[in-house]
């Protein structure tokens, strides 16, 4: 179910950022997970419905993220090319790419290790130690990642208007360049 509501937020994103644009469209599904995310802390167990519904909305938000990462990669990459006169393209995409690798690469290890830091043990009924410490590993620790990549964003500088200046620029730059080639 969380894949489907992940996809369905892919889908979702880009018509999303073409009325509102893009970094509106982060900080809106950031924020949106982040209060989700902490609302799942507070759920009973018991209520499954409740659970799984905010699951799919946290990955809906999810999945706006990702269209949206990627091309705010490719706006990156426009931005040194505007602000250097080089284009960085593979540098860009290539520091982004180790970057979601070590990302990845430390987020299982930290799960390890908070799941041992809580107690947790395979195969047995857990404590209520281990328990809460799921808990807070499901909610409020990624509510409090969602903020920190929205106070990111909320600093990222290319907006809709700049992106379109800036898209202007190299257009004008190319338009010159290849009349001075020819």
């Amino acid at each position: 179910m969380g894949q489907a509501a992940n996809i369905i937020g892919v889908i979702a994103a880009t018509p999303i950022a073409n009325k509102i644009g893009k970094k509106t469209t982060f900080l809106f599904a950031m924020l949106t997970a982040a209060v989700l995310s902490v609302f799942f802390f507070y759920l009973d167990r018991q209520n499954l419905w409740l659970t799984m519904a905010l699951q799919a909305l946290i990955s809906m938000c999810a999945g706006c993220i990702f269209p949206l990462i990627w091309s705010m990669y490719a706006d990156s990459a426009d931005y040194s090319e505007y602000t250097q006169g080089r284009r960085a393209t593979g540098l860009v995409f290539s520091a982004s790419s180790m970057s979601q690798k070590l990302g990845w690469t430390i987020g299982g290890s930290l799960t390890g290790w908070l799941l041992a830091a809580y107690g947790f043990q395979a195969n047995v009924a857990q404590t209520a130690g281990a328990l809460h410490g799921i808990k807070l590993m499901l909610s409020i620790f990624p509510g409090i990642a969602a903020v920190i990549s929205v106070l990111f964003i909320f600093f990222y500088p290319l907006n809709d208007e700049k992106l379109t200046e800036i898209e202007q620029e190299l257009n004008a730059r190319r338009a010159n360049n290849s009349t001075l080639e020819n």
